[in-house]
Order: structure tokens, then sequence, then C-alpha cells
């Protein structure tokens, strides 16, 4: 398991990524203001884009 890709940070950074950002999201939400909520929204919105890519949009190429 010395090799790339079977490395912990190889599997885990993007999931790691996408539940920090999730977390960012929700704490700008409830505890900002204005700007903040624009920031919540746009940073909520890219794991749920993430999963519409990964899991509709490859599921199609599979396909062809």
């Amino acid at each position: 398991m010395n090799t790339r890709s079977g490395s912990f940070l190889f599997i885990w950074t993007m999931p790691l990524l996408l539940g920090a950002l999730t977390v960012f999201g929700l704490l700008a939400a409830l505890l900002g203001n204005g700007t903040w909520h624009v920031l919540a929204w746009v940073s909520l919105a890219v794991p749920v884009m993430t999963v519409f890519y990964y899991g509709l949009g490859r599921r199609s190429q599979i396909r062809d």
C-alpha cells in the first residue's frame, strides 16, 4: 500500500474537502448575514453539483 493510489490522502482528500465545505456553508448560513449567505449558497452548492456530476453524468457516459 505504498503506492499513490492506495494512500490515505489520495483516497480521502476530496471527501474531507467536500465535508469541510459543507460545514463552512452551514455555519455561514446560521451565523452570518448578507455576503455570508451568498458564500453559504455557493459552498453548499459545490457538493451537490459534484454529486450530480459524478453520480448522474458518469452513469450516462457508461451506457454509451
